[in-house]
């Protein structure tokens, strides 16, 4: 598997219909040979995703932004089936703990008043090195 080193965030980009890029820092974890991360079924990455499964990934901070000279690797994403969530949960809590757990419970919350509170899983595929941050 692909070394991102160990940081906290990853921005995840994707690609619009006519090729321009969009960058989420988004927080990960391992999950076999693929990287995972959840996200709100409705969000733009998810449409994306159903149009070109291309993505880039490289280590951040919490807004995305990256160091120079760290590596940007390709990789193909998918969706997870309903059926790999809770591996995927399970991932995601043995990495984050309490803040994790946290920010589960702020979406069950948000669920009570009529928001979906239920992710989606993202699974990323690593490839290789396509460049590194100036």
């Amino acid at each position: 598997m692909a070394d991102l080193g160990n940081p906290r965030y990853v921005r995840f980009t994707n690609f619009r219909k006519n090729g321009s890029a969009v960058s989420t820092p988004v927080w990960f974890a391992s999950f076999g040979n693929e990287w995972v991360f959840s996200s709100a079924p409705d969000a733009g990455k998810m449409k994306r995703l159903r149009n070109d499964s291309r993505v880039e990934i490289t280590a951040s901070d919490v807004r995305g932004r990256v160091r120079g000279g760290t590596p940007v690797f390709s990789g193909r994403a998918r969706v997870l089936d309903v059926s790999e969530h809770d591996a995927a949960e399970r991932a995601m809590r043995k990495r984050y703990g309490w803040q994790w757990s946290l920010l589960r419970l702020s979406e069950k919350v948000r669920g009570i008043v009529g928001i979906n509170a239920e992710p989606a899983y993202i699974a990323v595929e690593l490839g290789e090195v396509l460049r590194t941050e100036p």
